[in-house]
């Protein structure tokens, strides 16, 4: 519903920050890592946020990066974690550690942030683990193609298929299926997410 607020904090704290937009006050809930990215009280601030809607409540989540959003809806699939403990889990290390402790399993590090069960963290990492999207440029380095066709293209197109519910494996197969086949045909992202899909 909400796709980001841009106005000036009036107040902020490790876990909430009020947002004044065009004279109406939007509490936000955050993480302490979107904390640390807030600017002082009366500048001006743009959140990307998530809107969730309870039966006792309307809560607004609020995000510096486009990064930490998406890495809260993905947490949020996971089954018995709701949005007070995915922020729990984002507030626990930074991005990177935490995308790096679940790609790694390693239930130790997930477990060892306050409110975070053993049980938690493991089906954290079972469910997570193969959604992770990976860094750009790094799955082109898996994928052999030639210079006709861009690793930005091809990271692209893996990217669009894992969006639309393909494991990042079978996405690269595809990808990798449809570049073989393109007998050094210069192909476009949309080309290779179509041709892919059809393949898949």
């Amino acid at each position: 519903m909400y796709q980001y607020l841009a106005g000036k904090i009036t107040e902020k704290t490790p876990a909430a920050a009020v947002l004044d937009v065009n004279g109406i006050g939007y509490e936000v809930r955050i993480s302490v890592n979107t904390f640390s990215a807030l600017p002082d009280p009366g500048q001006s601030m743009k959140l990307l946020t998530h809107f969730v809607v309870r039966e006792d409540a309307q809560l607004l989540y609020g995000f510096a990066t486009e990064d930490e959003r998406e890495l809260f809806r993905l947490l949020l699939s996971v089954s018995g974690v709701g949005p007070k403990m995915a922020i729990t889990l984002l507030s626990g290390m930074t991005i990177p550690e935490l995308k790096r402790a679940i790609a790694d399993g390693s239930v130790a590090s997930l477990s060892a942030i306050s409110g975070i069960g053993k049980k938690t963290a493991e089906r954290v990492i079972v469910e997570l683990k193969d959604k992770l999207p990976r860094e750009a440029g790094k799955d082109s380095k898996d994928i052999v193609h030639g210079m006709n066709v861009s690793d930005l293209t091809v990271d692209d197109a893996i990217r669009a298929l894992f969006a639309l519910g393909y494991t990042k494996q079978k996405a690269k197969d595809a990808v990798q299926t449809i570049l073989k086949d393109s007998s050094g045909e210069k192909l476009t992202v949309e080309e290779i997410i179509r041709k892919a899909l059809k393949h898949v």
